[in-house]
């Protein structure tokens, strides 16, 4: 590859060129970023849901992460030209039979055999190189002719299906159901990521030649030549690892407000607002139908009647010396006074059908479960009066 120099006059005249562009973007990036930073609001706890999507990067990113290390029982088999310090143009023999001193009872092992069986040529050893010893050894239609057919037999299950996963991965932690707002917001950014990411290394995969990179040495045969898919099959896990954790720290870092914080639109503050006041005129309604609910259950019991009544008797008399009282009374006696010997109107309780009623409901007869109705008056009451234990 022939190298191209680049004098100093033409990067005098490109920035030249470009600095009328690139200087007053800069300055109003700079202006936007320092009037976000002095009116973001306070930093606030971290949402529950945000905290979901943040729980699952933290698994993602400690799977991928023990997937990176060159340790673990998933991670691609080292080059055998590593492992035995062979050049490219060692003899299969050889290598083989460095091979065999560094396994069990020193003896290949069936996928060695296989493998030495492949390995005859240099062309095989470059796809090995490129695309290890499974698609080597294992691809029915492949053909040396033809390199493209081993990177169709190789990308599936090498490269796309960890990234379909990274891909629903991504869909989960962005999702409005499952993570929220404040999450949602990054799921066009971070899908634009990951496609791009998973479209670079299809085409690292595709194009890549570990031997058209190599130095000299390693093509002229002296030196031990690198594996790719070693180097990407540890690397991409890697990425993917270093991927997760820029999503968890943006969505973090938006969830709590310390930064990027997008104020709500108008109408975004409106469905607020209409939520809001649905909400106290539903809490409203309940406390009402609560207070008509008690007045109706002080009247039917006696005891509690009495004690009502002995009760506006006290605030009757306590207002005694009240003018106004005193005129209510007078024009209400004035209006009523008629009435005063007359007989109290008979209570619907009192009826002979309602009283035969309630005494087959009490008795269990009506289709009407007793025990159901307790209950359910009992987490009703529970519901309204939560909360007046300490008043």
């Amino acid at each position: 590859m022939g190298e191209i120099a680049i004098s100093f006059s033409t990067i005098k005249s490109v920035l030249i060129f470009f600095a009328p562009i690139i200087i007053p973007r800069a300055i109003n990036y700079y202006r936007t970023l320092r009037v976000a930073l002095s009116s973001r609001p306070p930093p606030r706890p971290l949402p529950q849901d945000a905290s979901r999507a943040l729980n699952v990067l933290f698994l993602t990113i400690t799977l991928f992460f023990c997937l990176s290390l060159p340790f673990n029982p998933h991670a691609p088999s080292p080059s055998i030209f590593t492992l035995t310090n062979s050049r490219l143009t060692t003899s299969t023999d050889i290598i083989f039979s460095r091979l065999a001193r560094l396994r069990p009872n020193e003896s290949l092992t069936e996928s060695d055999t296989l493998l030495k069986s492949k390995l005859t040529s240099i062309i095989a050893r470059k796809v090995y190189l490129r695309f290890g010893p499974e698609t080597l050894t294992n691809c029915a239609f492949c053909s040396l002719d033809n390199l493209t057919t081993y990177a169709i037999y190789h990308l599936p299950f090498n490269v796309l299906l960890p990234h379909l996963f990274h891909m629903a991965t991504i869909g989960l932690i962005t999702s409005s159901v499952f993570a929220g707002s404040d999450a949602s917001k990054w799921r066009k950014e971070f899908s634009i990521m990951g496609i791009a990411f998973a479209l670079l290394d299809i085409y690292v995969v595709m194009s890549y030649d570990p031997m058209a990179y190599a130095s000299a040495a390693v093509r002229a045969g002296v030196a031990v030549p690198s594996s790719s898919y070693y180097q990407i099959g540890l690397l991409r896990p890697l990425l993917f690892a270093i991927f997760d954790g820029v999503c968890a720290l943006l969505i973090w870092l938006s969830a709590t407000r310390r930064f990027f914080f997008t104020p709500p639109s108008q109408a975004e503050q409106v469905e607020q607002v209409v939520s809001a006041s649905l909400g106290a005129l539903s809490g409203s309604t309940s406390k009402l139908h609560a207070v008509s609910v008690a007045r109706n259950a002080v009247v039917r019991d006696k005891m509690l009647r009495d004690r009502d009544e002995a009760y506006w008797r006290t605030v009757v008399a306590m207002n005694v010396d009240n003018p106004a009282m005193k005129a209510g009374s007078v024009v209400s006696g004035g209006e009523n006074g008629e009435e005063e010997g007359g007989v109290p109107p008979t209570s619907i309780w009192e009826e002979e059908e309602v009283v035969r009623a309630m005494s087959r409901a009490m008795a269990g007869q009506g289709g009407v479960d007793l025990a159901r109705l307790g209950m359910d008056a009992a987490e009703y009451v529970n519901g309204v009066t939560a909360g007046l234990e300490g008043n």
